[in-house]
Parts: structure tokens; C-alpha cells; sequence
């Protein structure tokens, strides 16, 4: 379905989230998860950045059920396509 640029400030890349049919699979801060949509606990902006991008706050479980929190950065419009794929 598409992919998601991760940002840790306004310009520098830090991993992505691949966007699937059924979940997503998360690459960020050294962790690749691969969860469905309804394992999404959390999806929230939490401030504004430069370049029209947005700081998000991220909490999923895994398969395993641990709970994994991130915190990184995405254009604005890729968090409102996130936030509608997982139901939120």
C-alpha cells in the first residue's frame, strides 16, 4: 500500500513504516515489528515540526504481546493516512 518516511527532526531519515493490506511493519529505533492494524494501541500527534512535518507518538504490542513505544516525526499527511489505516 505504500510507505511511510520516519524522521528524528525535520531532515533526517530514521527508518519507516511500510503500510500492508492487514498491518503495517514498523522500522524504527534498531526494531522491526510486523503487526496487524488492530494491534495498534496508540497514534497521536504530539507536536508541530519544521518542513510540514509532525511529531508523533506510537504505541503498538508485537505478536508476543510486548508493548513497544516511538516517538519520531512524519509529513503531516502520511499521519493522517496512518491514523485512518489503523482505525484511529
Amino acid at each position: 500500500m505504500g510507505k511511510i518516511p520516519l524522521y528524528k527532526n525535520g531532515l533526517d531519515m530514521s527508518g519507516d513504516i511500510i503500510l500492508c493490506a492487514e498491518g503495517l511493519i514498523v522500522r524504527a529505533e534498531g526494531n522491526t515489528l510486523k503487526v496487524p492494524f488492530r494491534y495498534v494501541q496508540m497514534i497521536e500527534k504530539a507536536s508541530d515540526m519544521p518542513l510540514g512535518k509532525v511529531g508523533v507518538e506510537f504505541e503498538v504490542f508485537d505478536q508476543m504481546g510486548e508493548k513497544h513505544y516511538f516517538n519520531f516525526g512524519m509529513s503531516d499527511t502520511h499521519f493522517k493516512t496512518l491514523k485512518k489505516a489503523c482505525g484511529k
